[in-house]
């Protein structure tokens, strides 16, 4: 009898210990990001930084119809606090810079396939394209209203990419403390530019971005704290490494590995 009931114990010992294992392994999930750039049918720009319409389109009819569910940054962020679930193989599609190939190619194929993207902006060539009034395919980024348009579909989810800092100066790329720079000013610099487009944002959408993608995948030492502090909730590299997101671990949702897109490279080949 004693035997018995000691088996039992143990029996019941191990299902638990099993079943607190398998809650536990729920609280982490691996998230692959893919990083896109432009869109184009012009045989001259297509090669790493930029793709075709029909390679685009397959990559969206593989997402899906696979095994993987895609996801946002909001999805992410609500994760790690413990508010939302994430699925079995969640991805994230990021496309950056705001070309307006986002709008022409990129718009019309997530309503059709129903797969929802993250789009990082620039804040400056935004603003005076949409002064200029131009809307045509070889205007190189998107303007406002074509902004409100597509957030407005629930399919993209924009994000803050600096409003003037996607250029190299001083030796320095994007949001890289420039050389001789002390910390005070390279922190109110980062702080001004990074403003600047929250506001703008916040103004033309009605919220503020919750991540920041850095220029070039640059940043120096500190660069994520003055994130924290201006509210961000995340950033996105430009390396390719994996990223395991863990509920109540905020910290792991800075400096974000992305997988780069390139032309002749198709998502089903990348995430297997």
């Amino acid at each position: 009898m004693k035997l018995r009931l000691f088996v039992l114990f143990l029996l019941l010992l191990t299902l638990t210990l099993s079943a607190g294992a398998t809650a536990a392994q729920r609280q982490s999930v691996e998230v692959p990001i893919l990083m896109y750039h432009k869109v184009t049918k012009d045989p001259g720009q297509i090669g790493k930084f930029a793709i075709t319409p029909a390679e685009l389109e397959a990559d969206l009819k593989f997402i899906a119809e696979s095994t993987f569910t895609p996801v946002t940054m909001a999805d992410l962020i609500a994760f790690v606090a413990g508010e939302r679930s994430l699925p079995e193989r969640p991805v994230i599609l990021t496309f950056d810079d705001g070309f307006f190939s986002d709008y022409h190619y990129l718009f019309p194929l997530v309503c059709q396939y129903q797969v929802p993207v993250v789009s990082s902006i620039i804040g400056k060539p935004t603003d005076e394209y949409t002064a200029e009034g131009r809307e045509d395919i070889i205007y190189p980024h998107l303007i406002w209203p074509q902004v409100q348009e597509m957030a407005g579909s629930g399919f993209v989810e924009f994000q803050n990419h600096s409003y003037d800092l996607h250029c190299t100066l001083h030796g320095a790329a994007g949001a890289e403390r420039r050389q001789g720079e002390s910390e005070a000013a390279y922190t109110d610099r980062l702080d001004a530019d990074l403003r600047k487009l929250q506001r703008r944002i916040q103004e033309m959408l009605g919220r503020a971005p919750t991540t920041f993608t850095y220029p070039f995948g640059a940043k120096s030492e500190g660069s994520d704290g003055v994130l924290r502090i201006l509210g961000f909730s995340a950033s996105l590299m430009a390396v390719s490494r994996p990223n395991t997101i863990t509920v109540g671990d905020p910290d792991c949702l800075f400096s974000l590995g992305r997988i780069l897109r390139p032309h002749g490279r198709s998502a089903e080949e990348i995430l297997g």
